[in-house]
């Protein structure tokens, strides 16, 4: 009956396996991409998992894999009732197998198959996956209930096992001690026997459960970012906030910082003179470190794309420095574009602008820098944080904040600089063109690379002046600008180029007065701006960085000459005896709100 029951659990393990992909299929294929749970018709599996739990309850005292493969298999089909079922009921003989085990002689003699301490960490880690995968947070909760609650009472246990131990190994000592020759020379025919194997043998103290780690059994750093993965799924926002504080003991560990001597004292929970005399040899090296953060950086991830979906912006920034300080390293960069995202679609331009900034500050580990190393500058950290910031603030408007953030790029040498040849100089009779290279940028980039370009090389003395023999600096503008866009060769449609079409809407919808475009004979990858369109663009935008500069100077010339404080003053002077003489006449009030 035993082979049977795993046969069936085996069976609905792998139907389920195969249902979720053929969800995960059906979603992919959909045109709405939708974010959430995955909508699996779990008929198969389901079915299986069922009868295996049905014949499990006529076996008398099944074996604790047995019930473990079986809550497994009804999890993955969906029966989270009867998984939850069966692992209660593997809590119950764990305590009662703890209680039952009264000397070391037992614990020795124990069948291995009833071993419920041994087999449930790996159980409750698979659970939890499972809820993970599926998306579903109420199982995910329950689990986690059960899980604290026989932590909580193994805990306590071990307590009270640990303070008898304590109590009864002096007494024994001291027995021992005023013992007959026979036993003391027995006695130091084990020179290698311990306090443990006394007090278990003296006093029938509890041997497994003083061997316990409460570590395992209880909620680990991987079980609570499974917990957030089902969450963030579910789209239960608050939650995801409330377990990265739980997350937050388990994040500090993997602080470049842990190996310090400080840092050792305090996780080894010793004094600093034992610390550095027998911990330090055990200091975490980084590739350690850096391990056990990627294990749980993924959790940020999940809560900020959650945030994302509930547009809870504020929530977002906030956990992105939370981690930052917990950790020391850069949050990933999924987690940081997510929340770009949500600023830039709440309008908050500045405020993606100064979260990139934030984030580039905090120093890169060795083993990112290896990664950029082996997939090339292309895929590095910043160089991906500045593309999707740009192109965030670009689907939603925000030109300003992403020619800004492009301009910060290059300064830093993350994105390419559109203009070519500016490093030489123009002579006399030079005719050549201002030319603006946009090849392997995408749209976004592009988009500010062309209005950066325009608005730094147009203004620069080097572009703007005509290099005559009588006025060398005459401020008129008489070169074409020739703007390369590619003919669509890499793109989706071969031969249809994808830039050239948003260059020239921008120049006609974003610049005033508009530049119109023409094509380059014989190169249809290139477009070319008249010198006409240019020189009055030029000439427009000189008069508004007049207007700009008189406004300012007339704000300057109020504070200099004290006008705007002393309006200030007489306003509130003001208010003040209005406030004064509606608290001294409070009948006119009432009727005045009366009339009113």
């Amino acid at each position: 009956l035993q082979e049977f029951v795993l046969a069936y659990c085996r069976l609905a393990m792998e139907s389920a396996s195969q249902e979720f992909k053929i969800a995960r299929k059906l979603k992919s294929r959909e045109k709405k991409k939708s974010k959430g749970r995955l909508k699996i018709k779990q008929r198969v599996s389901s079915s299986r998992a069922r009868a295996a739990f049905d014949m499990s309850r006529l076996i008398s005292m099944p074996p604790t894999w047995l019930l473990s493969k079986l809550a497994q298999a009804c999890g993955a089909a969906g029966l989270w009732s009867e998984a939850r079922t069966v692992l209660r009921s593997m809590h119950r003989d764990a305590i009662h197998q703890i209680q039952t085990e009264n000397n070391l002689d037992a614990l020795t003699e124990l069948n291995g198959e009833r071993d419920f301490l041994v087999e449930l960490p790996g159980l409750h880690r698979s659970l939890l996956k499972l809820c993970a995968r599926s998306g579903n947070v109420t199982a995910a909760l329950w689990f986690v209930d059960d899980i604290q609650n026989l932590a909580s009472q193994l805990r306590r246990r071990n307590k009270a096992a640990k303070s008898m131990r304590d109590d009864t190994s002096s007494t024994l000592v001291s027995q021992f001690l005023l013992a007959e020759d026979s036993d003391a020379a027995a006695l130091e025919l084990q020179p290698n026997i311990s306090n443990d194997s006394l007090v278990t043998k003296g006093n029938g103290t509890n041997h497994a459960l003083l061997s316990i780690q409460s570590d395992g059994i209880g909620m680990g750093g991987e079980d609570w970012k499974l917990l957030m993965i089902a969450a963030s799924k579910s789209g239960h926002w608050k939650l995801c906030l409330a377990t990265l504080q739980f997350l937050q003991p388990f994040v500090k560990l993997t602080h470049p910082k842990s190996t310090s001597r400080k840092a050792l004292s305090r996780r080894a929970h010793v004094d600093e003179q034992d610390s550095s005399q027998q911990h330090l040899e055990h200091a975490p090296s980084p590739e350690y470190l850096a391990t056990q953060y990627e294990k749980m950086a993924r959790a940020l991830t999940a809560a900020v794309l959650c945030f994302e979906v509930r547009s809870q912006y504020a929530w977002a920034i906030r956990s992105i420095d939370d981690w930052i300080e917990w950790s020391g390293r850069r949050p990933r960069k999924e987690a940081v574009v997510a929340t770009c995202r949500i600023l830039a679609a709440r309008g908050r331009g500045q405020e993606v602008y100064n979260l990139v900034i934030k984030v580039l500050k905090v120093p890169e580990s060795e083993t990112a820098n290896e990664n950029v190393l082996g997939w090339g500058l292309e895929s590095s950290y910043d160089n991906v944080l500045y593309r999707e910031a740009i192109t965030a603030l670009y689907k939603n408007g925000l030109y300003d904040n992403a020619d800004d953030l492009y301009a910060l790029a290059v300064a830093h040498g993350n994105l390419p600089w559109a203009v070519l040849d500016e490093g030489r100089k123009p002579t006399k009779g030079d005719k050549r063109q201002l030319k603006l290279d946009l090849h392997g940028m995408t749209t976004a980039i592009a988009h500010s690379a062309v209005r950066v370009a325009l608005q730094k090389e147009v203004q620069t003395a080097s572009w703007r002046s005509t290099l005559s023999e009588g006025n060398p600096s005459d401020n008129v503008w008489d070169q074409d600008v020739v703007i390369v866009t590619g003919k669509g060769k890499k793109s989706l449609q071969h031969l249809r180029p994808v830039l050239r079409p948003e260059v020239q809407r921008m120049l006609q919808e974003e610049f005033y007065p508009p530049l119109s475009t023409t094509s380059i004979p014989g190169n249809m990858g290139a477009l070319k701006v008249p010198s006409d369109d240019v020189k009055a663009w030029l000439t427009f935008q000189r008069q508004q960085k007049g207007v700009r500069l008189l406004a300012i100077a007339d704000v300057l010339r109020d504070i200099s000459s004290g006008n705007r404080l002393r309006k200030t003053l007489t306003k509130v002077g003001s208010n003040k005896n209005d406030k004064d003489s509606t608290s001294s006449n409070p009948n006119d009030s009432i009727s005045t709100k009366d009339n009113l």
